[in-house]
């Protein structure tokens, strides 16, 4: 009966030890920074407005061309639909891991790109790897600076680039 009951418990013990492993208990959870919470607690999208002003500002600083850009009514409603939505946060698979998901567009007309993020050593900038799932591995890494973060607004520029990309909250 020893036998059994030793048999029994061992079994157990192998079966909750795999089931950890296989559900990503395996590594350390990521600690959050106050930047890395605030980040992660919002979804942000997109103002395609506010990213072309933003380009039209940057080509006025270099050019001395000025140039306002509004968009209005449908086509400011197709730009909004189409836009995308970044979500930073810990991966639901492996918590010692950070994950994104990048949609652009909404419903089912949407498109997903799922990836893994970091903050580069001095939080100054989010070093995004998307995931091709084709080929099973990362693609190349690429870095956008953080020009600006807040519960309100997020600016990233991505590296090589000359004009930010402006988010606000999903509402």
């Amino acid at each position: 009966m020893k036998k059994l009951t030793r048999s029994i418990l061992s079994l157990a013990v192998l079966t909750a030890l795999l089931f950890a492993v296989a559900c990503g208990g395996g590594g350390k959870k990521v600690e959050l920074t106050e930047k890395g919470k605030l980040l992660t607690s919002i979804s942000w999208k997109l103002d395609p407005s506010a990213t072309l002003n933003g380009i039209s500002s940057n080509l006025k600083d270099t050019t001395g061309i000025a140039a306002k850009i509004e968009l209005k009514d449908d086509v400011k409603k197709i730009a909004d639909f189409a836009a995308e939505t970044v979500i930073f946060g810990v991966d639901k698979d492996d918590p010692s891991k950070l994950s994104y998901s990048r949609t652009m567009g909404e419903g089912f007309l949407s498109i997903s790109i799922l990836g893994f993020w970091n903050f580069n050593a001095d939080e100054s900038a989010i070093i995004m790897r998307e995931w091709d799932k084709d080929a099973g591995k990362e693609k190349e890494p690429v870095t956008y600076k953080i020009i600006e973060l807040t519960n309100e607004k997020l600016v990233l520029q991505k590296e090589g680039d000359s004009s930010p990309n402006i988010y606000f909250p999903k509402k």
